[in-house]
């Protein structure tokens, strides 16, 4: 009885944590300005005038809609379909063999992610005065739109997946079952919503993760219904929280006291 009371209050302690963590992300976005791109780049001409290229750094936010880069617009891998910023993922599904406690031979099923990919390119965000350059890294896009999610059952006509452009070397052998594909894309035209550090480190002004690490956003849905699911993230965990550190004190008194 006592361990279950230990485990109830370490998952106390990771609600706890989750708790914080959104909070944080919550007033992060809550006090960082959205600023028109117009003001963004009047403000770094003015830094560049008093102290040089390449020392700007400004957390910010913009709102806009989602453009092509100058490069053209991407396709996504699996589909095909024109996007600003595309994400897919490719998971196995197998069976293997297992001895139980008893030692008895036994089989489960299990999966495993064989192909992921988040599209690094780099995009504008067009709002009424300007545009600006949006540098995603390997940052996931909230409220992307899912265009594929489907499951294919294993050919068994040899050890090498091909999806459009993608061809996977796999060693799954004979349990293999079959592959799950998922793909999201954003597509050009979406509204998006922009949360991070504009800066011109790399040159040319562009907004991106902050280079000293903090709150970095990316998503199709607005400032208020992203503000809106990470308070009601807090208000989860919290109530989790305490349930979870009440049930563990408790646990461990009565473990104590038997």
């Amino acid at each position: 009885m006592i361990w279950v009371g230990l485990v109830g209050l370490v998952v106390a302690a990771c609600c706890a944590f989750l708790a914080r963590l959104a909070n944080t992300r919550a007033r992060v976005m809550e006090r960082t300005e959205t600023v028109p791109v117009q003001e963004l780049r009047a403000l770094h001409e003015a830094a560049a005038t008093a102290a040089g290229p390449g020392h700007f750094r400004y957390r910010c936010e913009v709102v806009g809609q989602a453009r092509p880069h100058k490069d053209g617009v991407p396709r996504s891998e699996l589909e095909g379909l024109e996007c600003v910023w595309h994400r897919h993922r490719i998971t196995r599904k197998y069976e293997e063999s297992y001895r139980d406690g008893s030692g008895n031979r036994r089989r489960r099923t299990r999966t495993e992610v064989v192909s992921e990919h988040r599209s690094p390119t780099a995009f504008f965000v067009e709002d009424a005065t300007g545009r600006m350059v949006i540098r995603p890294g390997d940052e996931d896009f909230i409220g992307a739109e899912k265009v594929l999610d489907r499951f294919d059952p294993h050919a068994r006509d040899g050890n090498r997946l091909t999806i459009g452009p993608l061809s996977l070397r796999l060693g799954g052998g004979s349990g293999t079952l079959g592959y799950r594909r998922e793909e999201w894309i954003v597509r050009p035209g979406s509204r998006c919503y922009v949360h991070g550090e504009a800066g011109d480190a790399g040159g040319g002004l562009a907004l991106g993760a902050p280079a000293e690490g903090g709150v970095f956003v990316l998503s199709v849905k607005s400032e208020e219904e992203l503000l809106r699911a990470e308070n009601n993230r807090v208000l989860g965990y919290g109530i989790g929280s305490g349930l979870a550190a009440l049930a563990g004190l408790v646990l461990v008194v009565l473990g104590i006291i038997r």
